[in-house]
């Protein structure tokens, strides 16, 4: 299978150490893109927000998103999470994230913002315990702690020798995983108090909780079986997968209370734990942001060609409402280059960054390492990215086949979300390619942000819009 000039390179097969060049630069311009965009944004949202809630909230996405995420992607980053992040079990980013978070907390209390804006400090008087603030504000920081904490315990087990029959009593496993033991009981007691409105009758009574906490009981248990750890400690083994797993599970503790930069912080982990703690390295998961020539034009050509071959199969699919371009203001998108960056950029930042560091780093690199580690015989370059990239690209299409139409789609649920899931397919294709080709996660984010702009601002198109 040969796909010519978009193959040519194939960096991703075989990863090389990068050099630190710009990154740091990079990173400061991003975090800088991030802020404006969310600024601009809420400048022009109906619910007139004022001055003080735009820079608070474009400021949280900084503190907890924008810096963790693009600095631990430059060299200096790296060898600040080995030396001080990832001592003591992650003692020092479990510790400055909760007090981040208390001092978070205690602005937006102190300075009354509008609880519309900000919906978590309602849930707060309520989440555990009825009517009392700071009583659910310190179990939540304290919740934070420990499911900050079970993804480093369960990175020892990485090293750790497997099990013999000798050693599978119940004494000896108690003996060799007191601390974890201990965090998966107090990390299924939180989850349950808050999802699960034992205490608080404020919330529906639901039971998401147990299933939750008990997920990370059975991640612990599967990761004790030889069977997970049959791939080279130098790859991603189906280990890799369960310890991934654990760090985006959890998303689940920001969610009540609903903090919009939650998910970033799980994405924080799995940098840290997957990317660093295992000590394959950033070369090794493409999570780069460092911008060469080369990767500018053929990021540039890759947009062209999505946008060429996906707007018109979308108006074809009848995936965007009718008339979609004879309706769309082309005079105000002119007058309005910020409005039409601000999407795109948060597209990127929110949506891009998140799936493609976990679909691209996390899917496609397990992929591209169970290939290479199981092959009978040698797989040249552009096959080790093509059929990553394919693989990679069904997953990510079926995983977005919840998706439901909006108002002024012509299609039934059905034939709505079998045409999403094959346009996502599709479009994962070329985010897939892109870092194949440069084994850079800036260039797969960049085009992932633009097709999806384009589908909302051109098109139409009902993809949930990240702000």
């Amino acid at each position: 299978m040969n796909v010519g000039f978009l193959t040519n390179r194939c960096e991703f097969a075989e990863p090389k150490r990068y050099d630190g060049n710009g990154e740091l630069m990079v990173a400061a311009i991003g975090c800088v893109l991030w802020f404006s965009a969310i600024v601009i944004r809420l400048s022009l949202s109906h619910k007139l927000w004022t001055l003080t809630e735009r820079l608070v909230e474009a400021a949280s996405f900084v503190i907890f998103a924008a810096i963790p995420i693009f600095f631990l992607a430059t060299h200096v980053g790296a060898e600040f999470a080995r030396r001080v992040l990832l001592k003591n079990n992650g003692l020092w980013f479990q510790t400055l994230t909760c007090l981040l978070l208390g001092l978070y907390i205690a602005v937006v209390k102190l300075l009354a913002l509008n609880p519309t804006r900000f919906s978590w400090l309602k849930q707060f008087d309520s989440l555990i315990v009825s009517n009392n603030f700071g009583l659910n504000a310190l179990c939540f920081l304290l919740g934070v702690f420990v499911v900050l904490r079970l993804p480093f315990l369960l990175l020892e087990l990485r090293g750790r020798r497997i099990y013999t029959k000798k050693d599978q009593t119940i004494a000896t496993f108690v003996k060799r995983n007191g601390q974890l033991l201990s965090f998966l009981i107090a990390n299924l007691l939180y989850i349950s108090l808050v999802n699960t409105s034992l205490i608080s009758s404020t919330f529906e009574a639901e039971y998401s909780g147990y299933f939750i906490g008990l997920s990370y009981v059975l991640i612990a248990f599967i990761m004790q079986l030889p069977i997970v750890r049959t791939t080279p400690p130098d790859r991603m083994m189906v280990f890799d997968l369960l310890l991934a797993a654990a760090c985006l599970v959890s998303l689940f503790w920001f969610s009540r209370p609903s903090f919009s930069f939650g998910p970033f912080i799980s994405l924080t982990l799995f940098a840290l734990v997957l990317i660093y703690g295992t000590g394959l390295g950033r070369a090794h998961f493409g999570y780069s942001f460092a911008v060469r020539k080369d990767d500018v034009f053929y990021t540039a050509k890759m947009i062209l060609l999505a946008v060429v071959l996906l707007v018109p199969l979308a108006l074809v699919l009848k995936f965007a409402p009718s008339k979609a371009l004879s309706t769309f203001d082309w005079q105000a998108l002119g007058g309005s280059i910020l409005f039409f960056l601000s999407y795109a950029v948060l597209f990127s930042f929110r949506v891009g960054i998140f799936e493609e560091m976990l679909f691209r780093s996390g899917l496609m690199v397990f992929i591209r390492d169970q290939m290479q580690a199981r092959s009978h015989q040698p797989l040249n370059r552009q096959q080790v990215v093509l059929w990553s990239a394919i693989i990679c690209s069904v997953i990510f299409g079926v995983c977005h086949i919840g998706n439901n139409p909006g108002s002024g789609i012509a299609l039934s649920p059905l034939q709505y979300k079998a045409i999403y899931a094959a346009l996502a397919t599709l479009a994962s294709m070329f985010y897939a390619l892109a870092f194949g080709e440069t084994n850079r996660l800036w260039a797969s984010i960049t085009i992932h942000g633009i097709v999806d702009t384009t589908a909302v601002l051109l098109l139409g198109a009902s993809l949930v819009v990240p702000f």
